[in-house]
């Protein structure tokens, strides 16, 4: 009896080291997409700022 908890316990550990895994890769990729976006967003910018002062001269 001892040994089937025990077993259960370490099989319930090994599946929220997987699910911490999964989401810890899926945060750091949630990251590097907000991170792109941000810079995406920032060249946007920086393009439509030139073209605005272009158009002024």
């Amino acid at each position: 009896m001892m040994n089937e908890l025990q077993e259960t316990i370490k099989s319930i550990c090994d599946d929220f080291a997987d699910i911490s895994a999964i989401l810890a890769a899926r945060s750091r990729e949630l990251d590097r997409r907000v991170a792109f976006d941000e810079e995406i967003s920032e060249q946007i910018n920086s393009i439509l700022k030139s073209s605005k002062d272009e158009k002024r001269r």
